[in-house]
C-alpha cells in the first residue's frame, strides 16, 4: 500500500541520515499506586492490536517506500517484547528520580527496525513497589504528538477496564487516510510547489546563530550525516500578562499566542545572526476531517517559513505579518521533501536543508486517561482506583535542527523550551538567548509601537573569547565549478548514473547533484545503483559531501578499497 506523503519524508530521512533523522514520538507519565504489570501489557497489547499503523512493515519498492499492514494481532512473545521494565529500587531513594530521568532519555532513542516493526515501546522504570515512572516511545512514522495523547489514553481506559475501546467497522485507518491523501496531493502539488520556488528564491541556505560553544569544530551528525546528536534544553516562562498584551497588537482580529511568540522569536534570531530575514521551519498538518481525530498515525510535516525585517517595523505591523505569511504557507501546504525538491537549494552535510531553526507549538497533553477537552469521547475516569497519573519528563528528541523552540500554554503563561546540540552550542550561549527572548517579549509589550531596531535587549548569548567556528562549505552553484574535460572509467559511470536518475542528458564531471534536481530520494536510488554495480555500500552521506560525479569518484574509490579490505 502506498504511503502518505508525511510518512514518505520520514522514510527518506531515515534512509539519508540514519534513525538519528527521525527523531521519535515520546510521551512520559508519573503513575503512583499499586501498578499491575501483567494488566498493563495485557493493555498495551489491546491498545496497539486496535490500531495497525503500529504494527505496519515499510519496504522498498522500485525506488518509492511501500507499507504492508499487518495480518494477525500480536503474538504473546511480541506483546512481552512491547515493555521493558528496569527495577530501580535498588538504588538510594534520593537517587531514583535523576537515575529514572537519565534511563528516560536512554530509552527515548530506542531505534525501530521499519522492516519488521512493531513502532511502539513503552519503558516502566519502577522507583518503589507503588512508585513508577512510564516512557512511551514511538516510531515519528506511525504517530505524531497527538497520536501519543491518544494511545496515552486508551492505554488509562484499556488498564482500567481491562480491554480496549471496539473498534467499528467503518472506523478509518491511518492506511485509510495515506491513498486519499496521496491521490488528493497529486491535484494540487505543481501550484503549490510553484508557490515555494518563487518564496524561497534567493534565500540564504545557512543561518549563522554565533551560539557556537567555544572550540566547536563544526557540525558533526545532523540530518545526513548519519549521527547520534547530544542534545540538551533550557526553559524559561513567559508571564501570561505579557503574552496578552503582545496578542492584543494587531489590528482587528487579536492575534494568537503561538503567533506572537513566533513574531518575538523571528526578531530575536534576526538580530542573533545579523540578518534582515530569517526562515524557520514551522510544523504543519493536523488532521483534516473530524472522523479522523481518533487515527493514530503521522498527519504532521514541516513548511519553511521566510520573513523579512528589511523595513524595520514596529512589532504592531510585523507580528500580523508573520500571521499573514504563516496562513499562506500552510494554504500551499506540500512534502517538505518535495519543497526541497523543487528549490533545490546548495547542500552541504550536516546542515538541514532550507532551514537549520524549527518551532514547534504545543498544546495541553492529557494524562490521566482523557482525551482532553477536544477527545473523541470526552475526559475519562483516569487509570482506575488507587493509581494517581501526571505528566514526568521532557520530550526526548535526538533533534536534526540547530535550534527547537517549543511553545506551550501552562497556568502561569507561555512555557518555552530550547532544544539544542550539544557539541554545536554553549550551554550558557543558549541560555542567554532564552533570557533575552523573555526580555525581548516583554519590552515589545510595553513598545509595540517602536520601531524594532529601538527595541533592544543585552547579548548575553556570545561566549567568551569563542573562536570562529568552522562549518563544512557550501557546494558552488551549477556552472561554478572550475571546467574540465570529461573523464572516463568509474566517473564517466557515474555521470551516466547521475543522468539516469535526474532525467537529463549531458551530466558533467563537475555538474551538482542537488543543483540540478537531485533529491533525499535520488541520493537513495544512486546509492542502490551504485551497490548493484560496484558492489560497494556507499552512506548516504557521502553525497553530500561530494555531489559531484568527479568528487564522488574519489569517494567511490576509497570506500572500494576500504571495504575490500574488511
Amino acid at each position: 500500500m502506498v504511503c502518505s506523503a508525511e510518512q514518505r519524508r520520514l522514510w527518506l530521512a531515515e534512509r539519508i541520515g540514519g534513525p538519528a533523522a527521525s527523531p521519535p514520538v515520546t510521551a512520559g507519565l508519573a503513575l503512583d499506586g499499586p501498578l499491575d504489570l501483567e494488566r498493563l501489557t495485557a493493555a498495551l497489547t489491546a491498545v496497539v492490536d486496535r490500531h495497525p499503523v503500529l504494527r505496519t512493515r515499510y519496504a522498498e519498492v522500485d525506488g518509492e517506500p511501500v507499507q504492508f499492514r499487518p495480518e494477525a494481532p500480536l503474538t504473546p512473545r511480541q506483546s512481552a517484547d512491547l515493555i521493558d521494565l528496569v527495577d530501580l529500587s535498588f538504588a538510594p531513594e534520593p537517587e531514583r528520580e535523576a537515575l529514572a530521568a537519565a534511563l528516560a532519555v536512554e530509552a527515548g532513542g530506542h531505534r525501530f527496525d521499519l522492516a519488521s516493526g512493531p513502532m511502539l515501546r513503552l519503558t516502566v522504570l519502577r522507583l518503589a513497589a507503588d512508585r513508577h515512572r512510564l516512557l512511551l516511545v514511538c516510531h515519528h512514522i506511525a504517530a505524531d504528538a497527538r497520536s501519543a495523547d491518544l494511545l496515552t489514553a486508551e492505554l488509562a481506559a484499556a488498564y482500567r477496564t481491562g480491554e480496549a475501546p471496539a473498534p467499528a467497522d467503518d472506523r478509518p485507518q491511518y492506511a485509510d487516510y495515506a491513498a486519499w491523501s496521496r491521490s488528493r496531493l497529486d491535484r494540487v502539488l505543481p501550484e503549490r510547489l510553484a508557490y515555494w520556488r518563487h518564496l524561497l528564491a534567493g534565500a540564504p541556505p545557512v543561518l549563522e546563530l554565533g551560539l557556537d560553544a567555544p572550540r566547536s569544530p563544526g557540525r558533526h551528525g545532523g540530518s545526513h550525516s548519519g549521527g547520534d546528536r547530544r542534545t540538551a534544553t533550557v526553559a524559561v516562562r513567559v508571564p501570561g500578562a505579557v503574552v496578552e498584551r503582545l496578542r492584543a497588537v494587531g489590528d482587528g482580529a487579536r492575534l494568537t499566542g503561538h503567533t506572537v511568540l513566533l513574531a518575538g522569536f523571528l526578531v530575536l534570531l534576526a538580530r542573533c545572526a545579523g540578518r534582515r530575514e530569517v526562515t524557520v521551519g514551522v510544523v504543519s498538518g493536523g488532521r483534516p476531517h473530524p472522523e479522523l481525530g481518533a487515527v493514530v498515525g503521522c498527519f504532521t510535516d514541516l513548511l519553511p517559513l521566510r520573513v523579512s525585517l528589511a523595513d524595520d517595523p514596529a512589532f504592531r505591523s510585523f507580528a500580523p505579518r508573520v500571521r499573514e505569511a504563516l496562513a499562506a504557507g500552510l494554504a500551499q501546504a506540500a512534502p517538505f521533501d518535495r519543497i526541497v525538491s523543487a528549490v533545490a537549494p546548495r547542500r552541504a552535510p550536516g546542515v538541514h536543508p532550507l532551514f537549520q531553526v524549527l518551532f514547534v507549538e504545543r498544546t495541553e497533553v492529557a494524562t490521566d486517561g482523557s482525551d482532553g477537552p477536544e477527545g473523541p469521547d470526552g475526559p475519562g475516569p483516569g487509570w482506575g482506583p488507587g493509581l494517581d497519573a501526571a505528566p514526568w519528563g521532557q520530550e526526548v528528541d535526538g533533534s536534526a535542527y540547530d535550534l527547537v523552540l517549543a511553545a506551550g500554554f501552562g497556568p502561569e503563561g507561555a512555557e518555552l523550551v530550547l532544544t539544542y546540540p550539544c557539541e554545536r552550542f554553549a550551554r550558557s550561549a543558549v541560555a542567554g538567548f532564552a533570557d533575552a527572548l523573555v526580555e525581548l517579549l516583554a519590552l515589545l509589550a510595553e513598545r509595540p509601537e517602536a520601531a524594532l531596531s529601538g527595541v533592544r535587549t543585552a547579548e548575553p548569548w556570545h561566549p567568551p573569547a569563542a573562536p570562529t567556528p568552522t562549518r563544512p562549505a557550501v557546494p558552488p552553484a551549477a556552472g561554478q565549478g572550475p571546467a574540465a574535460g570529461e573523464t572516463t572509467g568509474p566517473v564517466a559511470e557515474l555521470r551516466v548514473l547521475w543522468a539516469e536518475v535526474l532525467g537529463r542528458e549531458g551530466v558533467g564531471d563537475h555538474d551538482d547533484l542537488f543543483a540540478h534536481g537531485g533529491d533525499s530520494l535520488a541520493v537513495v536510488r544512486i546509492a542502490a545503483r551504485i551497490a548493484e554495480r560496484f558492489g560497494v555500500d556507499v552512506p548516504a552521506s557521502a553525497f553530500f559531501e561530494s555531489p559531484t560525479p568527479a568528487g564522488f569518484g574519489a569517494v567511490l574509490a576509497r570506500l572500494t578499497e576500504e571495504q575490500q579490505h574488511v
